[in-house]
């Protein structure tokens, strides 16, 4: 049923102007794409990412609430789509502006850039998911945005016991 789940969503995606390949890309070449986000959110400031524009283009909107169930889904059901979803998530949060679901692509890219050993990179844009997830003052994804911050990234650059209590609150 997750698979189907998973299938629908694309599908609605595709309705709302979101394109899904038919075959995953190569993944070296979705890593290139995802470091050169990397770079492109690095170099905001936060005064600039809590300035961004904000997306207003409902489709946009709708398609990252999708996006954001996908990426979740695709944890359990499709991992290998992970990193797409993640890309498509930030792509479309630099094209159409920020909106709430940003926050857990930040969070998504961070874990990544664990798994790629760039610690302060990976420190750096998890602390941009917190200011974006504080901005829009939403509880909707904070244990999504606490889980990744505090339960995988932050252990990598801090005392684990200075993770504790807002995991918690997560």
């Amino acid at each position: 049923k997750l698979q189907n789940a998973t299938n629908m969503g694309f599908e609605v995606l595709s309705q709302l102007g979101v394109r899904q390949q038919s075959s995953l890309p190569d993944t070296s070449i979705v890593l290139r794409d995802i470091i050169k986000l990397k770079l492109s959110l690095q170099e905001l400031t936060n005064a600039e990412l809590l300035n961004y524009k904000e997306m207003k283009d409902n489709n946009m909107i709708a398609a990252m609430s999708f996006l954001q169930l996908l990426l979740v889904y695709s944890l359990f059901a499709m991992p290998e789509y992970f990193l797409t979803i993640t890309f498509q998530m930030l792509h479309l949060t630099l094209s159409y502006g920020i909106c709430e679901e940003s926050c857990s692509g930040l969070t998504s890219l961070s874990v990544l850039l664990c798994q790629l050993e760039d610690f302060n990179g990976s420190e750096r844009i998890g602390h941009l998911a917190i200011l974006l997830l504080e901005k829009f003052k939403s509880r909707k994804y904070a244990s999504h945005v606490y889980c990744g911050i505090f339960g995988v990234i932050r252990g990598w650059n801090r005392h684990i016991k200075l993770s504790i209590e807002p995991l918690l609150s997560g």
